[in-house]
């Protein structure tokens, strides 16, 4: 769970839609919606492969979105990787394609020296929330066919009206949350361990924008404009509440730290029963070490 510590959050492209004192208190200081832009930078040193002209199949994604932390609890930063792996559709009509995807893996990727590591519980880890989200692969100007998929905006925890502009819940009786991982508390529960111990009751929303190249008929790599914020209506102890919404989290200014990438099912293995166990047993044949 990206930025698990930070009540705002921005990346290249787009503004974080609120200031963390805004999270806190519940004020509202006018829309700043989500937006991580139209594309972002496509990533990879392997040059594309022309002969790839159809993305139509059974994929697994894997995305990773970087943040750092800073929080006054802690002198140094936190530096978080949030991991997602989906089993994917995708149908290809001409140049533009459609994406029918399931989370079937979180994983969070915690620096070795940060203080609190977030744990994900497996009834949020193994939640398989679906998404659709359409784009085009089509020719980039250079004789080049890139995959493009513009932003898609996400909310975990809560059911939105406006999911791009609208304020998260910080309060545990808002009528908004919603039990995403069904484990009857509101919201997500997230733990955390180390010299920060505790559990959380959190809304996450994330948007992401993916860019990138076939460079094997069996592989796109590429880009990832990612920006993720969160909040929390509740806390055990009750501090990691407050601690929270004086905390910031930005996207990694590193170039390209935020990533993605889709490997093509085998045709052996789509003929027979392809759902997230058989991805979670794969993962690392697929995608190697996560």
């Amino acid at each position: 769970m990206a930025g698990l510590l930070a009540g705002c959050s921005g990346s290249s492209g787009g503004a974080g839609p609120a200031t963390s004192a805004d999270a806190a208190t519940g004020a509202d200081a006018g829309p700043v919606c989500v937006d991580v832009g139209a594309t972002a930078s496509l990533c990879t040193s392997n040059p594309s492969l022309p002969s790839v002209t159809d993305l139509s199949g059974t994929w697994v994604l894997e995305t990773i979105g970087a943040q750092v932390v800073t929080s006054p609890a802690f002198a140094q930063p936190f530096h978080l990787k949030s991991i997602n792996v989906l089993l994917a559709q995708v149908v290809q009509t001409g140049s533009q394609v459609s994406v029918s995807a399931s989370y079937c893996d979180r994983i969070q990727h915690d620096d070795p020296s940060n203080p609190a590591k977030v744990v994900l519980p497996d009834a949020w880890r193994l939640t398989p929330a679906p998404l659709v989200r359409s784009g085009s692969f089509a020719d980039d100007g250079t004789g080049q066919l890139t995959l493009t998929l513009p932003t898609l905006i996400e909310v975990f925890g809560a059911t939105l009206t406006d999911p791009a502009c609208e304020a998260l819940p910080v309060d545990a009786n808002d009528p908004r949350l919603f039990d995403t991982d069904g484990d009857t508390f509101p919201g997500i529960t997230v733990d955390l361990s180390g010299a920060l111990s505790g559990t959380l009751r959190s809304v996450q929303r994330q948007a992401t924008a993916l860019h990138g190249v076939a460079v094997r008929a069996d592989r796109v790599e590429g880009g990832m404009a990612y920006e993720s914020d969160q909040s929390v209506v509740a806390s055990d102890p009750p501090n990691i509440k407050t601690l929270y919404a004086s905390s910031h989290a930005s996207a990694d200014p590193t170039a390209c730290s935020s990533t993605f990438v889709m490997v093509r099912v085998p045709d052996v293995a789509d003929a027979g029963v392809v759902d997230c166990a058989w991805v979670r047993d794969n993962e690392v044949t697929l995608l190697g070490a996560l």
